[in-house]
């Protein structure tokens, strides 16, 4: 049944395609548009969402250390500020930067445009995430964790 069917889309494009209308083809299919790999924004998206995705699984799994040594061993989860910390986070928000701008891109924005929305966009949300991760912490420490319907 499948083998008869595709034989039949295979006879069906033959005869559809004969001689005369090879010659032709040319004026009804585009050239292919070559784009350089650095230019390619599904590459840049691609990297983006790499970045993102090993940057996050770095943050999580430092997140999840500091939990753990406050419930095994009473240290302090707070203080946010080292370099590893900064820099995978830094580095998530760096990712979605570079998303947001292919994803732009991909739809006809500028360059430069996109670049400054992307980064607005990304500066915005790493700032404020960034308070409410120290202020979850902050409640942690204290003990006082406030169930998720009080946030909103």
């Amino acid at each position: 049944m499948l083998n008869s069917n595709i034989q039949n889309i295979i006879t069906f494009i033959t005869v559809i395609l004969g001689d005369e209308n090879v010659k032709n083809i040319d004026e009804f299919i585009s050239e292919y548009q070559q784009i350089k790999p650095i230019e390619d924004p599904i590459f840049w998206l691609s990297c983006g969402a790499f970045i993102c995705l090993m940057s996050g699984l770095i943050f999580a799994d430092i997140m999840k250390t500091k939990l753990n040594n406050w419930t095994s061993r009473k240290i302090s989860p707070t203080p946010l500020s080292n370099p590893r910390t900064i820099s995978s986070w830094f580095s998530f928000f760096t990712g979605l930067t570079i998303i947001f701008v292919s994803a732009l891109s991909i739809i006809n924005f500028s360059i430069i445009k996109s670049l400054i929305f992307s980064s607005i966009i990304s500066m915005i949300f790493g700032i404020s995430m960034w308070k409410a991760i120290k202020d979850l912490l902050a409640q942690v420490e204290a003990g006082t964790v406030k169930e998720i319907d009080e946030f909103f």
